[in-house]
């Protein structure tokens, strides 16, 4: 016998190369379904077990389509400017607007902005209410800083305005205070308006005119 050969009762115990690998195959492919069948069960009792968030924007109602053109999208600028695009999240899929829309209605803290149960909540949103919807919802709860709630709390703490008066500029300059990237309130300002011009929701000519505008406090 060589170094490399087996006595013949191991040898003829052993299956067969091919058939070993089959066995394998056909084995790893039962524990996969079965964990996906696990995995699947556990998603839809949690989705099923989170309930629908509703309205919970106030009593102060403000909705886009009654504001200046591009005053809504220099929000929707700052906060999410892929908000009118499908999602590219592929379990629960949602925007990053009614993510956050989820955590006011939901009662739940920022730090939760991520989790599944936030997200749930989210594609549950996406399910019952239009974009437009949505976007009345998150203007009327985002929170634009020294405790101003909602687009009338906000234009009036810092121009002195009520939302229908609003410039795009002026809009720009709340925005500000939504944007995810912290620092100087004028350099968000201008990153706002690039956005819009990139986004095609302001032309270059017109960003190029505006000025940064005066506030009346925060």
């Amino acid at each position: 016998m060589t170094l490399v050969e087996l006595p013949k009762s191991a040898a003829a115990a052993m299956p067969p190369p091919r058939r070993r690998v089959l066995r394998w195959l056909v084995g790893t492919v039962v524990a996969l379904v079965l964990l996906a069948g696990v995995a699947f069960g556990l998603a839809e009792y949690y989705y099923t077990t989170v309930p629908i968030p509703r309205d919970k924007s106030g009593t102060q109602q403000v909705r886009a389509e009654n504001l200046r053109p591009g005053v809504a999208n220099a929000i929707v600028a700052a906060a999410d400017p892929d908000f009118y695009q499908q999602s590219s999240e592929l379990v629960w899929p949602s925007s990053e607007i009614t993510k956050r829309y989820a955590v006011v209605a939901m009662g739940m803290s920022w730090d939760d902005l991520d989790s599944w149960r936030v997200r749930v909540g989210a594609h549950k949103l996406e399910g019952w209410y239009t974009k437009a919807q949505l976007l009345d919802f998150y203007l009327n709860t985002a929170h634009y800083g020294e405790g101003a709630i909602g687009l009338e709390a906000a234009a009036m703490l810092y121009v002195g305005k009520h939302p229908r008066d609003l410039t795009v500029a002026e809009a720009a300059l709340l925005a500000a205070h939504l944007d995810p990237v912290p620092g100087d309130v004028r350099a968000a300002w201008n990153r706002v308006l690039d956005t819009m011009v990139e986004r095609g929701w302001l032309y270059a000519t017109e960003r190029a005119g505006l000025t940064f505008p005066a506030t009346t406090g925060g």
